[in-house]
């Protein structure tokens, strides 16, 4: 592979320091007491005690955001995607890294419009104390790996499989990440076929940094155990084991045709059938999606977003899946307390989150709406919004719930049609304190830009609110679509 940076038309030097990689800087280092590359784990391993991923292991959340239409070394549209590192003081820029293919160690060379973009998820799949960006989109799987200098372009290409025990085919329509057989290594779970038959298979981890090739292969043909044909999968510890569990959904259940899922638990031995999953589906597509526990039951729930109904459904974890004492739920701008007026084609639920936005210690859910028009429906056409709505002891409540837009006082810029604020969200805390990150992709004639809001006992507010675009850190000055998708 030719050895290229990812430039414009003209060699921005940033970019070539941030496409070879750069050491974080003094404030980005090792927390006291953690050495780098040995972050403490939670319990199983699933993930570490670091809210959000952490690439550099210096204990502190990293940001991975998408820019899919950035041109590479004069190649239109080629895609690129963005490391930010956490710090003591929050998210740095100077450190950041900017990757391509075409960057030293990405698989692949820049093609015209092949949009490489696809942050998908996060963990530690070669067990080096380090967590991975993964990268998916349709069949195709991607691992940047981590490592004491972040993530700097070594990388390696899934292999496809070729429908055998050994090698079931990775199918497109979801894929996660997580430990889903508690051996304190995550793995890459995927809807699948070995052959025989369609289900979840599962690469354990750790993986081969160089082939990609995984430990061992786990296949659960759903049709014979489940009874479901899938058409997606979600990867979160639902049963508070410690161990993650797989969300088989989005399919129909043989017999009646009728939409269904099932939770099947992770354990050293397989996954084993657990509660139904009632959540919305799209047939072969992977909705939005967020874990965390949102009433502090000790169990994670399970957030997933429908644009298409502009939705977001809660179904909340328990011993056996789900929960036993609150029931899933949806809600809606036509909801009671939730602001602004459900109207179609808004993608209220466009992206979510899931995170304690406002100190009181229960985690609340982030919802983005990336196409809500404002007051002038000319001028704010598809300017997108972003909606918070409360978690507490008897889970999300709509009292106290609020929406934030580019026109919310403090926030950077002004609410444009097609500017799609809220296209992706995330929660991190890498200062210490959360902050709201919400990625419009359409900003700036779609050079796309990412805000962060900051967060408190008040919760998320504008007033000190902050943004940046591609260019910022060191990257093409041009369209990118940055900040349609974001995994931090």
């Amino acid at each position: 592979m030719r050895h290229r940076a990812l430039t414009t038309a003209g060699l921005c030097a940033a970019v070539v320091l941030g496409a070879v990689g750069l050491a974080p800087t003094a404030s980005a280092g090792t927390p006291a007491g953690t050495s780098a590359g040995t972050a403490e784990k939670a319990p199983g391993g699933a993930r570490p005690a670091v809210e959000g991923p952490d690439f550099n292991g210096d204990g502190r959340p990293d940001l991975a955001v998408g820019a899919h239409t950035a041109t590479v070394d004069g190649v239109k549209r080629a895609g690129a995607v963005t490391v930010a590192y956490g710090s003591a003081h929050g998210l740095t820029y100077d450190t950041a890294h900017i990757l391509g293919q075409g960057t030293p160690g990405v698989p692949g060379e820049p093609v015209p419009d092949a949009r490489w973009r696809a942050v998908s998820d996060y963990g530690d799949l070669d067990g080096d104390g380090y967590d991975d960006l993964v990268l998916h989109w349709l069949q195709k799987n991607m691992v940047l790996w981590g490592s004491k200098d972040g993530i700097t372009g070594a990388g390696t290409a899934l292999p496809p499989g070729d429908y055998r025990a050994d090698s079931p085919k990775l199918l497109g329509g979801g894929a996660g990440v997580g430990d889903v057989n508690g051996d304190g290594v995550d793995d890459f779970v995927s809807r699948g076929n070995n052959g025989l038959s369609y289900g979840v298979s599962v690469l354990l981890g750790p993986l081969n940094r160089e082939t990609g090739k995984p430990a061992g292969v786990w296949h659960r043909d759903s049709a014979k155990a489940d009874e479901l044909v899938i058409g997606t999968v979600y990867v979160g510890d639902l049963t508070g084991d410690g161990i993650d569990d797989v969300v088989a959904s989005g399919g129909v259940v043989l017999g009646n045709g009728k939409p269904g899922g099932v939770v099947l638990k992770g354990s050293k031995d397989g996954l084993v059938k657990g509660d139904p999953f009632t959540g919305p589906r799209k047939l072969g597509t992977e909705l939005p999606s967020a874990f965390g526990d949102l009433n502090k039951d000790g169990y994670q729930d399970l957030v997933t977003g429908h644009p298409d109904r502009n939705q977001v459904y809660v179904t909340y974890g328990g011993p056996n899946g789900t929960g036993t004492t609150l029931k899933s739920r949806s809600y809606s701008q036509a909801s009671a307390g939730v602001p602004g007026v459900d109207e179609a084609g808004d993608n209220f639920g466009s992206a979510v989150a899931v995170g304690d936005t406002d100190a009181d210690g229960y985690a609340d859910l982030v919802v983005g709406a990336s196409y809500e028009t404002g007051s002038d429906p000319v001028a704010t056409a598809k300017a997108g919004a972003v909606t918070v709505l409360r978690g507490g002891p008897s889970g999300i409540t709509t009292e106290g719930a609020r929406t934030l837009t580019q026109n919310s006082k403090g926030v950077p810029s002004t609410s444009e049609a097609d500017d799609h604020f809220g296209a992706a969200v995330a929660v991190t805390g890498a200062g210490g304190r959360p902050e709201v990150l919400v990625g419009g992709n359409g900003e700036d004639g779609f050079k796309g830009r990412v805000w962060r809001l900051p967060t408190g006992p008040g919760g998320v507010t504008g007033t000190g609110s902050t943004s940046f675009r591609l260019d910022t850190l060191g990257g093409p000055a041009g369209g990118g679509n940055f900040g349609y998708r974001m995994v931090g």
